[in-house]
């Protein structure tokens, strides 16, 4: 598993195995004028409540795949060697001042690209150039697993902490939060989540019966298609229905993929070898395809973002306003 999630990030947000509104959505209601003294008076308390608590809260110890590492105040200059977790800095609304891969997240993911826009990030590349990194004197690194090796040298530019490349994007989610002082933002997404994923559940119950896979498409007609559970917030967080008998994992013939027959189908884009006009174009006259019932009733979802597989927070976030929109009609 490991090394499949390393293949993944490091060439699909290195490669294989990424919504707006991550948070509760606030009041669009404008108080009215004889409120608002008392309206931001109460907002300045809280503020400066939350405020201390934070600074109560530093200095902390982040216990990591490599140890323990204290920080010694709430990090302003956050940087990360991992192309993977700007998603989750973006999702807790705070945004790294150098990080992996920014021109790649740029060119070929466009739900997090647009989250980065206007935000002044150092590009450290996909191989990370330490010395940029130096340069850009972060007060935190959050780094991945695959930098263990690295990590005195690392923690000679500043406190470092190393996290799974792939584990579960909730637990990640939280872990990269305190490491931040966003433990509330974080416990607000997740709960924002889990809410609309149980009214998008009941939404979608009338597909209850309606079984459902995705896939990436590739070249020579071929299909990668995953069985490892990475799927498990939408089928079951949205009470989606598996394919009967599918056992896939890795690579999918057409043929394949017919024998299945899924009711519905999403087709992830593939950022490494993007097909011309998308699948549906280039399968128009291929007579396997056409028998799928998938296609015949117009039930195939082709997404442009190829996240979807990864584990990340934005993935999730985005992956089931995808789905409430192409199956709740």
């Amino acid at each position: 598993m490991a090394k499949n999630a390393s293949f993944w990030f490091k060439l699909v947000f290195l490669a294989a195995l990424l919504v707006t509104g991550c948070s509760s959505n606030g009041s669009s209601e404008k108080a009215a004028p004889r409120e608002q003294s008392n309206q931001t008076a109460t907002t300045a308390a809280a503020t400066t409540q939350d405020n201390t608590a934070t600074a109560v809260a530093y200095p902390k110890t982040i216990k990591h795949l490599a140890g323990e590492t204290v920080i010694p105040q709430k990090p302003l200059k956050i940087a990360t060697p991992y192309i993977a977790f700007v998603d989750y800095l973006a999702v807790l609304d705070e945004y790294p001042i150098a990080a992996q891969g920014v021109a790649t997240i740029q060119r070929n993911f466009p739900v997090l690209s647009k989250r980065l826009e206007n935000k002044d990030i150092a590009d450290l590349g996909m191989e990370v150039d330490l010395e940029k990194l130096l340069a850009m004197a972060p007060d935190v690194i959050i780094a991945a697993n695959d930098m263990t090796d690295q990590y005195e040298s690392l923690s000679r530019i500043a406190p470092t902490v190393i996290l799974p490349q792939a584990g579960d994007w909730r637990e990640t989610l939280e872990q990269i939060a305190q490491v931040i002082g966003k433990e509330d933002k974080a416990k607000s997404v997740l709960a924002d989540f889990d809410r609309k994923s149980a009214e998008y559940k009941e939404k979608l119950a009338f597909r209850s019966q309606e079984s459902v896979m995705f896939v990436m498409y590739n070249e020579k007609d071929t299909f990668t298609t995953w069985n490892d559970g990475r799927f498990d917030p939408f089928y079951v967080g949205l009470g989606l229905k598996r394919v009967d008998g599918n056992q896939a994992q890795g690579q999918l013939s057409i043929e394949s993929l017919a024998a299945l027959n899924p009711n519905h189908l999403f087709v992830i884009n593939n950022w490494q070898t993007p097909i011309a006009g998308g699948v549906k174009a280039a399968l128009k006259d291929n007579k396997v395809w056409n028998s799928l019932n998938a296609v015949k009733n117009n039930h195939v979802y082709e997404l442009k973002d190829p996240s979807l597989p990864g584990p990340m927070a934005l993935a999730k976030i985005q992956g089931i306003e995808d789905i409430m929109q192409a199956m709740g009609q």
